[in-house]
């Protein structure tokens, strides 16, 4: 009997011993399971994130823009620029537009120390002598041939664009300045992002301030950061870009004067209409008050409403006010206005070649009551007229 229960206890034991190994062996297979499983899914995350990453990833040069126009590099062109290399290596478009960027670079910077003018230099060159709603055809008749309106080869030929010819233009134009600069874009415009020598990034585009007719600059679309910017630049189609966050650089810091009070608007605004400038920025000694800061938008409208009344030569204008701070924490109001009034014609009408067409006009059709882009002093309804570019294409 005891040799019964011993055998049994034996058994027992053994059994006991197997379930024990059997767990164990279950468990680990349990567990390499579950790093398989585990393993599967983290390569899985991986190959998911990467997909998201390449469907959101940011295509600069190649991006096509409103059907027909696209970014092309011109790394080439600034890398031997910067690196003193001979251009003799670069292919004959490129050598082209070599020299032309060079010529106009010198052109747009001479005089200027600081990286800013330059930079500011490079801005204002392009938005005076480069135009985008001139007759293609014109321009053929000058230059032999139609080039395109995207490239800095047909920009810096013609001196006209379309927003790509202007966007990778200022590109090059910056990188040739050592700036880095990439070309935002959406599917119908484009712009700039550059990085200055305070190692922030600011936010340009050419194109719309020469967009006016009247050849005077929009400086509303030089240098913003995203705040200042944020009702004239498309932000949802950078989020793979630098930030633009820079202050220094501001154009509204940059031009701003100081000014006691909030209350000293008037007085600098009514001399900023007599010297016909376009841009008013006060940077104020004493923080505003909130409801001050909220009556900015009120004190443009009624500003508007007096000048356009009481000041013929501002018949026609248009002011804009933004808020912002400087590096310094220093509130700033910017006031831009856009005269409407200015005569908008292609041709300076105070030429001899438009004086002598306007005579022989006169002699051959009879004089003319209407409007007149021969005319300086034409005062017509069709003079005061608005200029908006199109929404058809890129911009």
């Amino acid at each position: 009997m005891k040799v019964v229960k011993g055998i049994a206890i034996v058994i027992i034991a053994l059994a006991s011993i197997a379930a024990v190994v059997l767990i164990a062996i279950n468990m680990k297979m349990l567990h390499s399971e579950s790093g398989t499983m585990n393993a599967f899914i983290d390569r899985q995350d991986d190959r998911y994130a990467e997909s998201q990453k390449k469907e959101t990833e940011f295509i600069e040069d190649g991006a096509v823009i409103g059907d027909n126009y696209t970014i092309k590099s011109t790394k080439a062109i600034s890398d031997a620029y910067i690196n003193g290399q001979d251009p003799s290596g670069l292919s004959e478009e490129d050598k082209k537009t070599y020299d032309l960027a060079v010529k106009a670079l010198d052109e747009a910077t001479k005089g200027k120390n600081t990286v800013y003018e330059k930079e500011l230099g490079v801005f204002e060159w392009l938005a005076k002598n480069v135009s985008h709603d001139a007759d293609q055809s014109t321009r053929a008749v000058l230059v032999d041939e139609v080039l395109p309106q995207d490239t800095p080869y047909g920009v810096l030929t013609t001196k006209t664009a379309v927003c790509v010819g202007y966007a990778t233009t200022f590109r090059l134009l910056m990188n040739m300045l050592g700036q880095e600069c990439h070309i935002p874009h959406n599917d119908s415009h484009s712009w700039d992002l550059v990085k200055l020598d305070d190692n922030e990034w600011y936010l340009t585009d050419i194109y719309s301030a020469a967009s006016s007719g009247n050849g005077v600059i929009d400086y509303q679309y030089f240098n913003n950061n995203e705040i200042t910017g944020s009702d004239r630049f498309d932000l949802s189609m950078m989020s793979n870009l630098p930030r633009a966050n820079g202050k220094k650089y501001l154009y509204q810091v940059q031009t701003a004067k100081d000014a006691k009070s909030f209350y000293d608007i008037p007085k600098f605004l009514k001399k900023a209409i007599k010297n016909k400038d376009n841009v008013l920025s006060l940077r104020f000694a004493t923080k505003p008050t909130d409801d001050e800061v909220l009556m900015g938008s009120s004190v443009v409208e009624s500003a508007q409403s007096r000048i356009t009344e009481n000041n013929t030569d501002y018949a026609s204008c248009y002011l804009n006010g933004v808020w912002c701070r400087d590096e310094n924490d220093k509130f700033i109001f910017t006031i831009y206005i856009t005269n409407n009034s200015e005569n908008s014609g292609r041709v300076d009408p105070d030429s001899p070649e438009a004086k002598k067409m306007k005579e022989a006009l006169d002699d051959a059709l009879g004089n003319t009551t209407g409007y007149d882009p021969l005319t300086s002093d034409d005062t017509s309804n069709d003079k005061t007229k608005t200029y908006e570019y199109s929404k058809d294409g890129a911009a």
